[in-house]
Parts: C-alpha cells; structure tokens; sequence
C-alpha cells in the first residue's frame, strides 16, 4: 500500500503595498495627483513671457496676474499642507 500524497500548503506571499481595495484607490490618487502636478510644472516651464510684446502683456494683464495669483495661492496651500504634517520642502539634492 503506498503512502498518503503530501498535501502542498504552501504559503503565498501577500503582495507588498495597501491591502484592500480603498488603500491602493488612495494611493493611485495620490501618484495620480504627483502626476498632475508635475504635468502643471512642465507647462509652466513652456511660458516665456519674456519673449511678448509689451502691448500683448498689457492687453493680457489682468488675465496672466489672475492667473499668477491663483497659482502662487494653490501651490502655497499645497506646500503648507506638506508643513502642516511636519515635512519639509526643499529641492531635491543633485545627483
């Protein structure tokens, strides 16, 4: 009579990173929000108001300084919200 087969029980490894469903919706937003915002620093990086006339920068003041105003408010929010959980924004160091 031959022996009984072993019966595998082996373990699986658990996936590293959150484990239900709303923990990895979370963090997908927040890649997605870092996403955003580097997509939003690279238009910035398009605008060179340097090269406008002075007649167009006077006809799109008002607009561009609205503009201006709400960026420096939102990334100020942003940055005071890294603060407030007592992180510290800076540059990344150079390679």
């Amino acid at each position: 009579m031959s022996a009984p087969a072993a019966t595998s029980r082996a373990v699986r490894a658990l996936p590293a990173g959150p484990r239900n469903t709303l923990d990895r919706l979370r963090t997908r937003d927040r890649i997605e929000s870092i996403a955003r915002l580097r997509i939003a620093a690279r238009a910035l990086g398009d605008v060179d108001v340097s090269e406008w006339d002075e007649a167009s920068l006077k006809d799109h003041l008002e607009e561009l300084s609205k503009v201006l105003c709400e960026l420096d408010s939102e990334l100020t929010r942003v940055t005071d919200e890294v603060r407030a959980k007592g992180f510290r924004v800076a540059e990344p160091k150079a390679a």
